[in-house]
Formats: structure tokens, sequence, C-alpha cells
């Protein structure tokens, strides 16, 4: 009977710990994402103002905030 119980116990320790870092894979993989996603929106209106684009227009057309598209210029 206790044996049963410290192994129940045991597994459901192990179940945890492998769903924890089976979230974690998933939470980093999406913060990887986005963060390329950023980067290359940057990279973009980066290329548009070398192009010469108008910041207004370089930020309706990427989503990027005017200001942050200033601090890159």
């Amino acid at each position: 009977r206790r044996e049963g119980m410290e192994e129940g116990i045991r597994k459901g320790i192990e179940q945890g710990i492998a769903k924890g870092i089976e979230q974690g894979i998933e939470k980093g993989i999406e913060k990887g994402i986005k963060k390329g996603i950023e980067k290359g929106k940057e990279e973009a209106a980066l290329n548009a103002l070398q192009k010469w684009l108008d910041i207004e227009t370089i930020a309706d057309i990427t989503g990027i905030a005017v200001e942050r598209i200033e601090e890159l210029n």
C-alpha cells in the first residue's frame, strides 16, 4: 500500500516535470517566432528607409510604431 502510494507520487512528479518542460519549450518556440517576425519587420523598415520611403508609410506597412522606426533610423 505504501509502496503504491510512493510509486504514484513519483510518477506524478515525473509527469509534472515532463509537462512543465513541454510547456517551457512551447513558450520558448512561440517567443522565438515572435522575435524573428519583429526582427524581419525591422529589417524591412530599415530597407524602406534606405529607399527614402516616409516613416508613416513604413509604419502603416510594417505595423511598427513611428517612434520605433525613428529609433532605427
